[in-house]
């Protein structure tokens, strides 16, 4: 897809090239940073096999298709069938998910790898039993731990899919960072990811518990060790987004346009890439169920009942496009730039 320069057009002639899926919103954790575990945004549902098959046939090309949402994508059984079908219809694209690995028994890593699971990234959040309890609500670590421990060695072998730790950076965990490297290193993950707290006003996604744009001597002396041993270690150290774990959640974030006016009209993903909730919802992205208030006014259409290809250049989308250029951007619009990465 062309790189856009300066004001993008609200229509936008071609389909987008990354698909966001929510293959089932249940979940077997209790996430406290997470908007599932405090609201139900829609009815609890795992999309069908046909259903994903019948929405990925509408796209003509896909680069990039994330399987994951508000849920736990290995409970839809049907998730290894759907990656062979993208992988036959769509060689090109890479396929991805954030997963919680407590289902990732031995069943589960045989068949990611043999329909050619491109990336499986791990959320863990802790370094140790105790502090993933109280922040994911489930006593599961040691089990994530022997999961993946297993998944590496089999990675080793078949050369697939990557693996990564993800880890969303708060008060009560940045300190932990440089053990989870060690862990991650020791595990045979090759990659850790910190990302930042998106906020939404209930369990630990409050300001109380963020970082960002409020490191400490503290968090600082964890992210500089983290880099240290994620180098000495030979790993590769990260965050979400296009910036380092500094950068953010440092004073100056990344993706914020230099200027700091209006960075939101720097976001692209209302172009590029659309997201699809279990129930067939369409939404702006992944981030806004997260953080919006008013959740029935991010749907922009229904896949179940409309075209995707109506709903890409339909009334609700050519507005929040056109929005994103006026200082009263369409919620949650108007924190994008300023509460999380671009």
């Amino acid at each position: 897809m062309t790189e856009p320069h300066g004001i993008r057009e609200p229509v936008v002639e071609e389909l987008p090239r990354q698909l966001y899926v929510e293959v089932t919103n249940r979940c077997n954790s209790l996430c406290q940073a997470c908007v599932r575990t405090f609201r139900k945004l829609e009815p609890l549902r795992d999309i069908r096999l046909d259903e994903f098959r019948a929405l990925v046939d509408q796209f003509p090309v896909l680069e990039r298709v994330v399987l994951h949402g508000i849920g736990e994508p290995l409970l839809n059984a049907d998730l290894p069938a759907m990656i062979r079908y993208l992988k036959g219809t769509h060689p090109q694209a890479s396929v991805l998910f954030n997963s919680n690995a407590v289902l990732l028994d031995e069943n589960w890593q045989q068949a990611l790898i043999e329909v050619g699971l491109d990336e499986y990234r791990i959320s863990i959040d802790a370094a140790n039993a105790a502090d993933y309890a109280a922040i994911r609500g489930v006593d599961a670590f040691e089990t994530v731990v022997a999961n993946v421990r297993e998944m590496a060695q089999r990675v080793q072998q078949a050369g697939h899919p990557r693996l990564s730790f993800w880890l969303t950076a708060m008060r009560e965990n940045l300190d932990q960072l440089p053990d989870l490297v060690d862990l991650a290193a020791g595990l045979g993950v090759r990659e850790v990811y910190v990302q930042r707290l998106v906020l939404t006003r209930q369990g630990m996604a409050t300001r109380e518990h963020s970082l960002y744009r409020q490191l400490h001597a503290r968090q600082e002396a964890a992210l500089t060790e983290a880099a240290r041993r994620a180098a000495a270690h030979k790993l590769a150290f990260r965050a979400s987004g296009l910036s380092s774990p500094h950068e953010s959640l440092g004073p100056v974030a990344g993706g914020v346009r230099a200027d700091g006016d209006m960075p939101w009209s720097a976001c692209y993903r209302m172009w590029r890439l659309t997201y699809v909730t279990a129930n067939g919802n369409v939404l702006p992205c992944c981030i806004s169920p997260f953080a919006a208030q008013d959740y029935q006014a991010l749907i922009l259409g229904n896949v179940f009942e409309t075209p995707f290809e109506e709903i890409w250049n339909g009334e609700r989308y050519v507005a929040r496009r056109k929005a994103l250029y006026t200082r009263h951007p369409l919620h949650p619009c108007e924190s994008c730039g300023t509460c999380w990465s671009l």
